[in-house]
């Protein structure tokens, strides 16, 4: 029997080696992301604040778009430690995530990695539980724009909560629905909302203590209106492009899709790799910084075969809206 092109002693072989973890190049990204972030903040609420007049409300609008980047980043290194990517020592992988990255941006580990690892099992099937944030695709252009410009607006945050947290009295009858009934009560016996719950007493208990009501103003300005706004429709892009209108639901090579674009944009819209999606569905025991070699690898030995689904952002972008 032929040995499939995938399964190549070189292939395996490279991909053995990119699965090789760096916890100090996690933490890295980590400070670069929340340096960025405190730069923004720093920027626009003391050098330039919005009170100043027509600049500082530029400065403000554009620190609202930087800050609402770099949380889609920390989403990104969330799912990273879904996968125990940023260290092989489960503690320290769930800690580190928990307190740097997930908490701060309203996400259960428990509940996305419980969602998560279904969502890679059943790909494109009606057990994957994240059928409804690509299903719906093709839009047409009308729609399209409704659902960002409700994003815009922070109409369609809660239903982000409900996916990634447990809000009280709302979120089980949502897990049962999403989730289905058994898989809700299995979810149940995991979740780590008791830590969720003292990571954000910790924090208002801490500024509100050393800065006051300056503390509560700037995690509204700086914080909360990001992620309700502009953070939601970063998040919803990446999540249309990754498995919207595929070519082939049922090919691995075919059900979700690598896609390219310019640095800057790359920045908003897939920051840390998160482009590389085909190369992270085949292997993803290899982190982040390694996709782009494993891409280059796969592009030359396997994809030619296989038909591994790669194009531009914009191609991408056009096949989810139609009209």
């Amino acid at each position: 029997m032929q040995t499939a092109v995938s399964e190549l002693p070189a292939v395996r072989q490279t991909v053995k080696e990119l699965s090789q973890i760096s916890t100090l190049r996690v933490v890295y990204h980590l400070a670069e992301v929340w340096g960025v972030i405190g730069l923004a903040a720093w920027l626009s609420g003391w050098v330039l604040p919005p009170s100043t007049g027509i600049w500082g409300a530029c400065v403000y609008i554009g620190a609202v778009v930087v800050i609402a980047a770099r949380q889609h980043a920390l989403m990104v290194l969330v799912h990273e430690a879904i996968h125990k990517r940023i260290s092989r020592t489960g503690w320290v992988n769930d800690t580190l995530a928990r307190v740097a990255a997930a908490f701060p941006v309203f996400i259960s580990l428990s509940k996305w990695r419980f969602i998560h690892l279904y969502h890679h099992q059943y790909t494109h099937t009606k057990d994957d539980p994240d059928r409804a944030i690509y299903a719906r695709y093709p839009l047409g252009s009308g729609p399209f724009w409704r659902l960002l410009a409700r994003d815009v607006c922070g109409l369609n945050v809660v239903s982000t909560l409900k996916y990634f947290i447990d809000l009280p009295c709302v979120t089980w009858a949502f897990n049962r629905k999403f989730l289905g009934e058994e898989r809700a009560g299995r979810y149940r016996q995991i979740a780590d909302m008791g830590l969720f719950s003292i990571f954000w007493a910790v924090v208002f208990s801490a500024g509100f203590t050393l800065w006051g009501w300056e503390f509560g103003r700037y995690l509204v300005l700086y914080w909360l209106v990001p992620y309700c706004t502009v953070t939601q429709v970063f998040f919803r892009i990446r999540g249309a492009i990754e498995h919207g209108h595929v070519p082939d639901p049922e090919n691995a090579y075919q059900q979700t899709r690598t896609y390219f674009m310019p640095g800057v944009l790359r920045f908003f819209f897939a920051p840390k790799q998160v482009n590389y999606h085909l190369e992270h569905h085949l292997y993803p025991s290899v982190p982040f910084y390694n996709l782009p070699r494993l891409h280059a690898v796969l592009s030359r030995v396997v994809y030619p075969a296989e038909s591994g689904y790669c194009e531009r952002f914009s191609t991408g972008l056009k096949k989810l809206v139609h009209g």
